[in-house]
């Protein structure tokens, strides 16, 4: 989380006096990964965008750790992934335990995807390498600006922000909120963020230590105390994350060494040898009301926050940003009208509501405190791993790679808009908001003639060799429209009218970039 976490609500309507320091089409609200990619793909895209940021500069702890792959995916565009992969720590399986015993194994190097397995890359890293994507684009952060108000109006935001200099205002089209769970601008909007706080506190280590299990897997341990995670990090280090009644501020190395006697191996005794850095924190499972108010659109955790088993959080709202930028950046553009964001809440807020279940039955699952149920959950996980589809399922559904959006945006109206898995295959070179057309080999003459009777829609041609269909991929990665090969001109003509754009005025320039 960054951005406005300290603060519950705002005054929705700031005085209308103060003098315009800034218009933009995009504020981007909170500097953590989920505004970062909005702002990097939005700026990639050409979108005059600022990223305002309550902090006084980044955050130097660790904190999110696990990156999957519909993540990496999603960042491929960005540039960052290369840079991720050799910073990070490659780890393709997960484990579930109850102190030596094995319950189930979650491989995930036979997924379908270019990147089968989780990567280990501390968020203060993570954040750094996104930071620089932005600067490549000509973007930067604006560390020490606070939003103390919002107001909207027909023609787009007012945001009241308090700055190193003094008060200011921005004036923007659109805000991104990314500014955590306790989100100023959730709350200047009066969205209800409905839920509840997890009775038990977390605690967060990152340790070196030594012990005997293996260094490719990320593990979870089951006790009637409390879960704990073990996962390995760069530089021989370990992240440790455990479920505590009530954990210290800055957990020591014996208050790390006490959990991990009582919840992992007793064969073989884990001996933590030195804290790097650690932290207590609550988490909720939560989810807001609604993703868009107006011209107020959420993203992450302050749209939707759950518990840390699975490390799927940072990941979600990584993707809300996927989803959301190319909309803002087509309709900005003129390319779409406006009724393509319609689409960006009802996709993102059904993913956000599974991934709290799932998050929440697992951290139930793993907390089971009587020994009847704790022993019928002990024999029925290794009987499910070993004849059931229980591992590619839990391995699917954390790397995110399952989602399908239910009556998602598509040409034709489908009830199931599912992710492209067409591995070491990607849609978008570089950043911008094309569709892919996407060919059977030895198609891309008829592709190219097709495309050019439809000027105004950015698409790139992707021949696939073996490919038995034609398919038009949103530029986030999901499938928008199919038909049989030589179907082309159809799906671009469907295109056109989905999206609804103005038809380019004879003698209009090409907008730049596409």
């Amino acid at each position: 989380m960054s951005g406005n976490e300290g603060i519950e609500r705002t005054e929705v309507t700031p005085p209308r006096a103060e003098p315009c320091e800034d218009e933009v089409e995009v504020a981007v609200v909170g500097a953590g990964p989920t505004g970062l990619t909005t702002a990097t793909m939005l700026s990639g895209y050409g979108i005059r965008t600022v990223v305002l940021d309550r902090a006084a500069g980044p955050a130097p702890n660790s904190r999110a750790a696990v990156i999957h792959a519909r993540t990496l995916e999603a960042l491929e565009p960005l540039g960052v992934v290369d840079e991720m992969l050799r910073a990070g720590v490659v780890v393709p399986h997960f484990g579930v335990r109850d102190r030596d015993r094995r319950l189930l194994a979650v491989p995930f190097d036979a997924l379908p995807t270019s990147y089968p397995f989780t990567l280990m890359l501390p968020q203060d890293e993570s954040e750094s390498l996104l930071r620089q994507a932005l600067r490549r684009r000509g973007g930067e952060v604006l560390w020490g600006h606070e939003v103390t108000g919002v107001r909207q109006d027909a023609t787009g935001v007012d945001l009241a922000v308090r700055s190193p200099p003094g008060d200011v205002r921005v004036r923007a089209r659109y805000v991104v909120a990314c500014d955590g769970a306790h989100s100023a601008v959730r709350g200047s909007v009066g969205t209800p963020f409905v839920g509840a706080t997890y009775p038990e506190s977390f605690v967060l280590a990152d340790v070196r230590m030594s012990w005997q299990l293996p260094d490719d897997e990320v593990q979870l341990f089951f006790s009637p105390e409390g879960l704990v995670v073990v996962a390995p990090l760069p530089d021989g280090r370990h992240r440790v994350v455990a479920t505590v009644d009530e954990a210290p501020p800055e957990p020591s190395l014996a208050d790390v060494q006490a959990l991990l006697d009582a919840r992992g191996p007793r064969a073989s005794r884990t001996h933590v040898e030195e804290v790097v850095w650690s932290s207590r924190f609550r988490v909720g499972h939560k989810l807001a009301d609604r993703f868009r108010e107006g011209a107020v659109f959420l993203c992450g955790d302050a749209a939707h926050v759950h518990s840390p088993a699975g490390g799927q959080g940072m990941n979600t709202g990584i993707q809300d940003a996927a989803n959301l930028a190319w909309k803002l950046g087509l309709v900005l553009r003129g390319r779409a009208s406006e009724k393509l964001l319609d689409s960006y809440e009802p996709e993102r807020r059904a993913v956000a509501q599974g991934v709290l279940s799932t998050a929440h039955r697992l951290t139930r699952l793993a907390t089971l405190r009587s020994p009847v149920p704790r022993r019928l959950r002990n024999v029925l996980l290794p009987v499910a791993g070993r004849v059931g589809r229980l591992p590619r399922r839990l391995a699917t559904n954390l790397a995110e790679i399952d989602i399908v959006y239910r009556d998602g945006w598509s040409l034709d109206g489908s009830t199931a808009v599912e992710r492209w898995a067409q591995k070491h295959a990607c849609v978008s070179r570089g950043v911008d908001p094309a569709f892919g057309l996407i060919v059977p080999e030895g198609h891309e003459a008829g592709a190219a003639a097709d495309a050019a009777r439809f000027p105004g829609v950015p698409v790139r041609i992707v021949p696939v060799p073996g490919l038995q269909e034609v398919l038009v991929v949103r530029p986030d990665g999901y499938v928008a429209g199919r038909g049989a090969p030589g179907e082309g001109a159809r799906l671009l003509s469907l295109l056109v009218r989905a999206l609804e754009a103005k038809p380019r005025r004879t003698g209009e320039a090409p907008v730049a970039r596409w």
